[in-house]
């Protein structure tokens, strides 16, 4: 069974619990957001938010400024405009007011108090609001998440549906009632979809090696498709790496990861958890011309 890395509590006591336990493992070292998001079980927005900013959360876990420096931005209105300038030709895009706001580390009401309405704030620097995104199908959000699993080789957050390469938004998961819920809603889809397997599930990373014994081809009435929820079960299993030659998104931005065939469709092979692997598209094509000279 597949579980989520996260807490199962969010009350203030856990979260600050949480943040202690992350502190401990440094010992001496310093403590950055980016750090404390790469080991926590929950973001440091949400502790950002819960607390009125990360340095006030940090105040309140007793987490002292030698491990973790306090940088307390002075937000003006030039500074927010600038924030969003840069963020515009970092994502090429209109900014959402939350990520501003995650950016300042400060509270979204904020800067809507100090400085008037969102939508004004962006034609000011020449940009439109984002526009409603379209209706989602279930399926669709659940695609996103496994695409996001495989780019980060983890469990995505909440504030990575917003960046690229997601192609749904937060907005979209809220029919769940939150993020949680809706990562819940996923594991329990992809747990209770039954294996498409003829034996024990292979649960190393090490590959199977593929059989030269291609007598069979395809019945007629089979689809090559495969689910959704075997694609991910195959990737979570070899660890979202290429099985030939050990590369991942999460290391290389530049890999491709692919579901394969281990004896291929063509030849009689199955959508069976043994019969598929994790391969980048340069394996895989490689792997594919192999087979063609068979």
């Amino acid at each position: 069974m597949f579980e989520l890395k996260t807490l199962t509590d969010y009350s203030d006591e856990s979260l600050l619990a949480e943040m202690r336990r992350v502190a401990s493992e440094f010992k001496g070292h310093r403590l950055t957001r980016q750090e404390f998001d790469s080991l926590s079980r929950v973001h440091s927005t949400t502790l950002s938010r819960r607390f009125g900013s990360w340095a006030d959360a940090l105040d309140r876990a007793g987490i002292s400024a030698e491990l973790a420096p306090r940088v307390r931005l002075q937000v003006t209105r030039d500074v927010l405009l600038e924030e969003i300038r840069a963020y515009a030709e970092e994502f090429g895009g209109s900014p959402k007011l939350d990520d501003i706001a995650e950016r300042l580390d400060v509270h979204p009401s904020t800067i809507q108090r100090k400085f008037g309405k969102w939508t004004a704030l962006l034609k000011e620097v020449g940009l439109q609001p984002v526009p409603l995104g379209r209706r989602y199908t279930d399926e669709e959000c659940f695609e996103n998440i496994v695409e996001l699993w495989t780019h980060y080789g983890r469990q995505p957050s909440f504030h990575e549906l917003n960046c690229a390469p997601s192609r749904v938004g937060s907005k979209a998961y809220l029919r769940w009632g939150g993020w949680r819920a809706a990562l819940r809603a996923f594991i329990s889809y992809v747990n209770q979809s039954p294996p498409v397997s003829q034996s024990e599930i292979r649960t190393t990373a090490e590959p199977l090696q593929p059989s030269t014994n291609f007598s069979r081809p395809p019945p007629a009435s089979e689809s090559r498709s495969m689910g959704l929820a075997l694609r991910y079960r195959v990737l979570c299993r070899d660890r979202f790496r290429c099985q030939i030659c050990g590369r991942s998104p999460a290391k290389d931005i530049g890999v491709e990861l692919h579901v394969d065939h281990i004896i291929p469709w063509s030849k009689g092979g199955q959508n069976t958890e043994e019969n598929l692997r994790a391969l980048c598209f340069d394996c895989n094509l490689g792997k594919g011309a192999k087979h063609e000279s068979l």
